[in-house]
């Protein structure tokens, strides 16, 4: 989930801000025809020379190059696709997949540069829903809908979260959810049922004050690349609001959404600043990545905290998975999306408009759904597959039973996956990072958001412009 999205799940967003420009211009060893991969024609013209594939005709006689990111979501991943790789070019001796690499910090700024020249990858991955809908609106993305057929697509997950124009512009390929995780062994120290995690915020505050009486951190966590901060508003900005709209039409200044969202922005930042000041927070937590607040748990430094379903499983190694807890974050909003949970696909595969090598690019990605592949994908990283065809019946371990069913119950929404990159880099990380560092207001946080927005639709007239057409698909 564009959860932020090393071990740092959702640190899906980067700090680069992403000015981009305006739009005027079952079996491993059965082959993808044999599934029924068949291949429509591009619907996106004629390719540009600049990209990195040799061109051919042929879905299996290509060079592909394949910009990848997954690591920080689901440790292992790369490896995984990796084996993937090796087995699809034994499969189709004239494919070759160049694997790249890219990080947390370069994901966006990457493409966006390499979007300029049309020239690096025929193969890409964004973070979900805006990162991936902001170059498809500037007509840098092929909707992966024009190439793999609707029997193929119909089996995957959250499609919904990339969808434009009725076109499905990228591929998801996992699920992650992210729940509230307590050490059961610090909650039986402070006097506390084990077993029980906090549902509503009342619960949450009461749990937090027993721990600090008792000398154990209560919430452990690290804002120093401003992830923490896009948390909570990922987490509890969605509980104050009814509709989706609320969101979309704050940041496209309909009406007076605006001043709506900034007045529930400003209770956002009062609460953490009350949980900082309570010393509900592990005291470090400005100074310190979110990766490096997460291992404040499984070191046993703090007693819940907030993370990915992988980390969940990983840290259940460490200190037993019998002191582990999972639950749904705390209920502190009053609005209509308070019982929705988190799960998202977070990051997604997708085809550059620049590819010569479409229908190449487009028999990978389908391949890659295949049930054997999903079913490896599960086994060698403890990821769920974004696949309806996945075998539940596979997930033995009862925290991972767990997880999947916090990920699979009820409606989801991760709410940063509906704001435009440059807002989420620019407003969503700063303003958390000033109440966070005790360095601002809560007002002066929202006014961050109040000044980004302005900005952004200044600079970006036609961007905005396609995001308010877009967001007035969402409903509710």
């Amino acid at each position: 989930m564009r959860p932020s999205r090393g071990g740092g799940g959702r640190q899906r967003r980067g700090s680069a801000t992403w000015l981009y420009r305006k739009s005027s211009r079952l079996g491993a060893g059965i082959c993808a025809v044999a599934l029924g991969i068949t291949l429509a024609a591009c619907s996106s013209g004629t390719p540009s020379s600049g990209g990195s594939g040799t061109s051919s005709g042929s879905a299996y006689d290509a060079k592909i190059t394949y910009w990848f990111w997954g690591e920080s979501d689901i440790p292992g991943i790369t490896k995984w696709m990796q084996q993937r790789i090796a087995l699809y070019e034994k499969l189709h001796p004239k494919v070759a997949i160049n694997l790249v690499q890219q990080s947390n910090t370069t994901i966006i700024s990457s493409f966006r540069l390499a979007s300029q020249s049309r020239t690096g990858p025929d193969l890409d991955t964004q973070w979900a829903t805006m990162p991936t809908l902001t170059p498809a609106f500037a007509g840098d993305v092929t909707p992966v809908s024009s190439l793999v057929p609707a029997s193929q697509t119909s089996h995957w997950i959250n499609t919904n979260e990339n969808t434009y124009k009725g076109q499905l512009m990228a591929m998801p390929l996992y699920l992650i959810g992210i729940p509230l995780v307590w050490n059961k062994q610090l909650f039986r120290q402070a006097g506390l049922n084990p077993n029980v995690g906090p549902s509503t915020w009342a619960q949450f505050l009461a749990d937090c004050k027993a721990l600090k009486a008792h000398g154990i951190t209560p919430f452990g966590m690290g804002n120093k690349d401003g992830y923490f901060g896009a948390w909570m508003f990922g987490i509890y900005a969605k509980q104050e609001l009814d509709s989706l709209s609320q969101l979309t039409g704050g940041v496209s200044n309909t009406g007076s959404a605006q001043a709506s969202l900034v007045q529930k922005l400003t209770s956002l930042y009062t609460m953490i600043q009350g949980l900082i000041k309570d010393g509900y927070v592990n005291s470090n937590v400005a100074s310190i990545t979110l990766d490096q607040g997460f291992q404040l748990f499984p070191q046993k430094k703090a007693a819940m905290s907030f993370t990915t379903d992988g980390n969940v499983l990983a840290w259940a190694k460490t200190i037993g998975e019998s002191n582990i807890g999972v639950t749904r974050p705390p209920i502190w909003g009053a609005g209509s999306l308070a019982n929705t949970y988190d799960t998202t696909q977070s990051s997604d595969e997708f085809i550059t408009s620049w590819s010569p090598v479409k229908k190449a690019d487009a028999a990978f990605l389908a391949w890659l759904h295949q049930p054997s592949n999903m079913i490896a994908l599960n086994k060698e990283t403890g990821a769920f597959p974004a696949d309806n065809r996945f075998p539940v019946s596979d997930i033995s371990d009862p925290l991972a039973k767990e997880l999947y069913k916090l990920d699979t119950t009820g409606k989801s929404i991760w709410l940063e996956n509906y704001i435009p990159p440059q807002i989420d880099s620019d407003a969503d990380l700063p303003a958390g990072e000033l109440v966070i560092s005790g360095s601002g207001s809560p007002s002066a946080a929202a006014q961050i958001w109040v000044t980004q927005l302005r900005e952004w639709r200044a600079q970006q007239v036609t961007q905005y412009q396609q995001y308010k057409a877009w967001s007035a698909t969402l409903g509710s």
